[in-house]
């Protein structure tokens, strides 16, 4: 499938979930900074991945974003959730789903990591090394493992294979290793990496991973499952990409030409594709400064809070202002509430003149922004709040 030239009905950018009068109501209610969660965008997003990946087990990687409103939702849908701690299990099972339905995806957890969740029932985890074996066999024999294996996207904007994953060559003896301690090893999982931008990359790892597969099958192992990770992209500033049908039809399509001789179960564990479009952050102007003949506009979120994406996904975010009678733009520079200096969101947005009390909305703000927030400085995090 060719993706380098896409008409605009196969295009999707960063799109706020709620308006300015919303916004407001919302703002006077709950204060801000306060992160929108839109139910009918998120729902919309989860059955967009379930009807164009059909076959493919969802199981939400909570990590994106444990916020109670996205996992119940996602329980309500009749979406699987994808843990790797106590802390995301407990939030899971207070939306309702059962530990006994998770997948563990850490592949090295501490010991009490492991038995607090295997003693709330989860029974599949994820290894990639042999001192894991060891620990599992001392304690949880009797579970089920997937081997996680590293394989790279080129078109992801995050490796996640360079701190996980076994290398190919390792794989038979990771294998042979979980037979010699009479451990149960049911498949292989994976991870492009972070904000793939080509689909097409699905193909060529999963051609990798085949490799492996049929190396295991002449030494005699059978697997049954195929977790092919995250990676699905969300549209942030200045990106328009396919819409999500289309690159999950892909994604598909070569899950079909590569494993569809195959009879196995199918897991996909996404993340910031599910969740990162369903969400607006809702922030105020609490003070302006002109330095050096540019406007400064100090906001009430920032890099330590819902901005932390900037320093650790490497993303940009689009902000809008509300400008209904077309202001002139000017280039600003916004920074966060903080005492830190290098707390800035932006340095060359376009922007209209603005006043203290101001609202600015920032979408795609649904993955990795209110999950790793931090309450520097003694500031409290964004807040939170659903809308239909």
């Amino acid at each position: 499938m060719q993706t380098d030239i896409l008409t605009p009905q196969l295009l999707r950018s960063a799109q706020s979930v709620l308006s300015f009068d919303q916004a407001r109501e919302l703002g006077e209610r709950h204060g801000t900074p306060l992160l929108v969660v839109s139910k009918s965008k998120l729902v919309q997003t989860y059955r967009t991945m379930r009807d164009h990946l059909p076959g493919v087990e969802l199981f939400y990687a909570a990590k994106a974003n444990p916020n109670p409103f996205v996992l119940q939702t996602l329980y309500e849908e009749g979406c699987s959730v994808d843990v790797c701690s106590h802390g995301e299990l407990i939030a899971a099972k207070q939306a309702g789903f059962d530990p006994a339905g998770m997948l563990h995806t850490h592949p090295c957890k501490t010991r009490q990591n492991l038995l607090d969740c295997y003693n709330e029932g989860v029974r599949l985890f994820v290894f990639d090394n042999e001192p894991e074996l060891d620990k599992i066999k001392t304690h949880t024999p009797d579970v089920q493992l997937l081997l996680r294996l590293a394989m790279s996207a080129d078109s992801s904007l995050i490796n996640l294979s360079a701190k996980f994953g076994a290398h190919p060559r390792e794989v038979v003896g990771l294998l042979v290793a979980a037979r010699s301690r009479g451990l149960n090893v049911k498949g292989f999982s994976f991870h492009v990496g972070s904000q793939c931008l080509n689909p097409g990359d699905y193909r060529r790892v999963l051609e990798r991973v085949r490799q492996c597969w049929d190396e295991a099958a002449e030494m005699g192992f059978e697997l049954e499952v195929l977790d092919i990770g995250g990676g699905f992209p969300a549209p942030y500033r200045d990106s328009e990409m396919m819409t999500l049908a289309t690159y999950c039809d892909s994604v598909s399509a070569s899950l079909s030409e590569v494993f569809g001789d195959l009879p196995i179960r199918l897991i996909a564990e996404p993340g910031r594709g599910l969740v990162a479009e369903c969400v607006t952050l809702v922030t105020q102007v609490l003070g302006k400064n002109l330095r050096s003949g540019l406007n400064w506009y100090i906001i009430d979120d920032g890099i330590y809070g819902s901005f932390s994406g900037k320093i650790f996904d490497h993303v940009d975010y689009n902000v809008i202002a509300e400008n209904p009678f077309g202001r002139p733009l000017h280039p600003c520079v916004l920074a966060g509430p903080t005492c830190d200096s290098s707390d800035v969101v932006a340095r060359d947005q376009m922007l209209p003149e603005m006043n203290v009390g101001d609202l600015l909305l920032v979408p795609t703000m649904g993955a990795y922004a209110g999950a790793s927030a931090c309450p520097f400085n003694g500031l409290p995090v964004a807040g939170s709040a659903m809308i239909a």
